[in-house]
């Protein structure tokens, strides 16, 4: 029931594909099939969620056990949101239209402070208990993880445990616990906790109770002797193994819509700020080969022409210019961009800057923090100004038009010139390089103190001196060439009380989603009005997490949470910072003894750099042979477009095509120039909710193939409800003949009387005004436009319509216009294009 209720919404909200859950290379397993069903949620929009890579790993490697089914999901949008509950349909998975609370495991993605709400809309909606006590069941079992788990505590009270640390590993050693304790375990939800506690890296928050101190500072005490410390998890090493090489193709329009290649984890750079520099030691590199192979392996598997190399610190990659120069050749032209977030300016050589002259620029983004070099020197940045202005040049000469340039503001030991400093250094570097119609954009953010960093016990600037310097930026940071952005000071406030919380917090989140707060993370959506109402309903104190500096001998909500660096490392770091001391990275320098590393299981892995690269080139051979222009023809193939894929837009459909021709091994012909296109047209663009028997496309494809091939083989790669129906060679000398389209309405309710189509029928003329697309005035005559109308039974008509002075009518124009149906009811209702004939 559930089911087919929730179907019935998509045509009412935006953007419907991405609650279709139908997505190439997903997986969908029988529930009933399987020993364990484990649900993974990223507590944001789709849009974002899906083009998050430890979503993609995390769902490759637990679907890759048979006994296993992982399954998705995510944030409804406030549209659905509001439709979900007004009729009390739960969150349903991507892949099977599973109840949430039906899940062995529930495992929640806990990326930015500011997605906190999106849980208990999730939880709210699903008609689970928020409170890990009051889930009186074993199952589901809650479990988070991600960057935030770091300092679990503002969370705990919702939690059955947490993933801290890699969580390739973890996530199948608490799964197969789960399998095994369903199977003889003495069903007491505590015993299986008992059980998880084992596995390194997890922390079961209700074996620690907390106590507060006259000044409200938490301590915890650990029910059990042998559970006083989390250890984090690592994973060793980063093999092809745990890479998803099918990763699922999202619809609609995920912020990342290209293959995501993670060449390395961790950074080793120092930067004192910088949570994850540190929570995600030591450096790991994945080998050339194996990047090489995956690669091939993607492209084949995803039909992606874009690449984005994922890394806290992409150019220290050990083999950068032999890995784009490989990538470079796996596509043959067809890789159209590769994505380089950062490259400092000492890692550009000769042979890497020629390379990257040849690839399709995306974003290129350069982040001082901090204006002067007596600050850079303090969190150990390790720029110096010279270093950032050859990196601009170097980066404008290479083809990039827009570069970004990311500072903070409320550093620790900041002066009024450190902020000064960001105007003088921005404006310089414009007038210097920014020529023509180059830009440089210069992003500017609150500097947020995060848990197992240097920095972890300085106070955070409060909202008046942040809303104050930010005034002084935008006041003294004017040039022709910049444009100046800035995260919402408020939003950095929100985010630093939840960084440093701790258990205090629980009632917070709950008030604050109750007030209405959802989608914090969005700045369209944020309402800070609702989050000081929950600070008064609670009374909470807000500057009693953000602007209060913590001393040394204060415990700190996370210290029974070992991130591997050691306590002695923060505060030698802290007291450099203070002496303006650098620490060098470690990989070309001495061991700093950050303590992660016991260098027998876990140590840094570096490659050697490839100076012969004969055998890789011979690996990295091109998927697409490259062809000359008369080496293609023209095919006329017809498809339909039926049930889930009515609400494909016209773009969308566009790429879906596309990338199915590439999956499909079939050679198209693509344009010329920087950003080659394939020769793809469509003879019509149906509106999104619209069905159709049959549709035509027009595809340029190598002309020795056969039309039965490319019809089987388009077939094998599309999603469900676009099947190719004929394919055969364009002929231009044969002219379509222009035929009249016959539409199928079906509505949910009886909503038109056979008395006013009659009515209709027999008007000499029905003229109606509206704005062209180039906001033009035009008359169109509705009367003439329409063939006829006829009555099938009292919710179903038929209308045969044609083209009016070269204008194709839709049937929603009849129904809104002349019998004026609620845009409701015209939404809700299935429209479906028969097939000529």
């Amino acid at each position: 029931m559930h089911k087919q209720n929730y179907q019935d919404l998509l045509a009412l909200v935006q953007t419907p594909t991405q609650y279709l859950g139908n997505e190439i290379n997903a997986v969908k397993k029988d529930p009933q099939q399987v020993k364990m069903t484990f649900a993974l949620v990223f507590p944001d929009l789709y849009e974002i969620g899906t083009s998050h890579f430890g979503l993609q790993i995390l769902y490759s490697i637990l679907n890759s056990h048979a006994n296993i089914a992982a399954e998705r999901f995510f944030t409804p949008a406030p549209d659905m949101e509001a439709y979900l509950g007004e009729k009390n349909i739960p969150c349903l998975s991507m892949e099977s239209q599973k109840e949430l609370k039906s899940f062995d495991i529930i495992g929640i993605s806990l990326l930015y402070e500011l997605n906190f709400t999106n849980i208990l809309t999730l939880l709210s909606l699903s008609q689970i208990p928020f409170y890990a006590d009051q889930r009186e069941d074993i199952f589901p079992l809650i479990i988070g993880g991600g960057p935030c788990a770091f300092n679990p505590e503002p969370l705990a009270d919702f939690f059955d445990a947490f993933v801290i640390g890699d969580g390739e590993e973890t996530a199948v050693q608490i799964s197969h616990q789960v399998i095994e304790f369903k199977k003889q375990g003495d069903g007491k939800k505590k015993t299986l906790l008992r059980l998880l506690s084992k596995i390194d890296g997890v922390y079961v928050p209700s074996f620690f109770e907390p106590e507060y101190d006259e000044y409200g500072i938490q301590t915890l005490t650990p029910v059990f002797e042998d559970y006083k410390k989390v250890k984090r998890a690592f994973l060793p090493d980063l093999t092809r193994d745990s890479f998803p090489t099918s990763p699922i193709i999202p619809f609609a329009k995920p912020v990342h819509d290209r293959l995501r290649l993670e060449i390395a984890r961790g950074c080793s750079r120092g930067c004192r700020f910088c949570q994850a520099g540190m929570i995600y030691r030591p450096v790991r590199e994945r080998s050339l080969k194996d990047l090489i192979k995956i690669t091939r392996t993607s492209l084949k598997t995803t039909g992606y022409s874009d690449i984005s190399l994922l890394s806290l610190s992409t150019g220290d990659y050990s083999n950068l210019t032999q890995l784009i120069e490989q990538l470079l050749n796996l596509g043959q032209g067809h890789c159209n961009a590769i994505s380089l977030p950062s490259i400092r300016a000492e890692k550009l050589t000769p042979q890497l800057m020629n390379i990257i002259k040849k690839v399709r620029k995306t974003g290129f983004t350069i982040a001082p923090e901090a204006g002067s070099q007596r600050l850079r020197d303090m969190i150990n940045k390790n720029l110096t100004e010279d270093s950032i202005a050859a990196t601009v040049e170097n980066a404008l000469n290479l083809g990039w038009k827009n570069i970004k340039l990311y500072f903070m503001m409320g550093l620790p030991f900041e002066t009024p010139e450190d902020i000064d400093a960001i105007c003088t250094l921005s404006k310089r570097l414009a007038s210097a390089y920014a020529k023509g119609k180059k830009i440089l954009n210069v992003s500017v953010a609150s500097f947020i103190p995060k848990a197992h960093t240097p920095f972890q016990r300085c106070a955070q600037i409060s909202l008046d001196e942040t809303r104050e310097k930010l005034q002084y930026l935008k006041n003294n940071l004017r040039h022709p060439k910049v444009n100046l952005k800035w995260q919402s000071p408020e939003m950095s406030m929100i985010e630093g009380v939840w960084a440093r919380g701790d258990r205090k917090l629980s009632k917070l989140l709950t008030a604050a989603f109750e007030n209405g707060c959802r989608l914090d993370g969005w700045t369209d959506k944020f309402n800070f009005s609702l989050w000081q109402k929950a600070f008064e309903q609670t009374g909470i104190d807000p500057l009693f997490y953000t602007t209060r500096e913590r001393k040394n001998e204060e415990v700190l909500p996370w210290d029974h949470i070992d991130s591997g660096v050691l306590p002695d490392f923060f505060k030698k770091e802290f007291q450099k910072a203070k002496d303006r001391s650098l620490t060098p990275d470690c990989r070309e320098n001495d061991c700093t003894g950050c303590g992660v590393c016991d260098f027998k299981a876990i140590k840094p892995v570096l490659h050697d750099i490839k100076t012969d690269t004969g055998k890789t080139d011979q690996m990295a051979r091109i998927i697409m042979k490259s062809l000359p222009d008369d080496a293609f023809k023209k095919f006329e193939i017809t498809f339909s477009k039926l049930g889930p894929a009515r609400f494909f837009g016209h773009l969308e459909l566009g790429t879906i095509v596309q990338r199915a021709v590439t999956r499909a091994g079939l050679n198209a012909k693509y344009s010329q120039g920087f950003n080659p296109l394939m020769r793809l047209s469509f003879d019509n663009a149906l509106p999104v909710g619209m069905e159709s028997e049959e549709e035509t496309l027009f595809l340029y494809l190598e002309k020795d193939l056969s039309p039965e091939l490319i019809e089987k083989q388009l077939n094998k790669e599309l999603p469900q409800g676009i099947h190719i129906t004929g394919c055969k060679p364009y002929n231009k000398f044969i002219k379509k003949r222009a035929q009249a389209s016959r539409y199928r309405i079906g509505f949910k309710d009886v909503c038109i009387e056979p008395e006013k189509i009659d009515r209709f029928l027999n008007l000499s003329e029905f003229m109606i005004e509206d704005l062209s697309k180039k906001g033009k005035v035009r008359k169109t005559d509705l009367r003439k436009s329409v063939e006829t109308i006829s009555f099938i039974d009292d919710h179903t008509i038929e209308m045969v319509l044609k083209k009016y002075n070269e204008r194709n009518v839709r049937p929603t124009e009849i129904l809104t216009k002349y019998f004026r149906l609620e845009q409701d009811v015209i939404t809700s209702a299935r429209i479906k294009k028969r097939k000529q004939g």
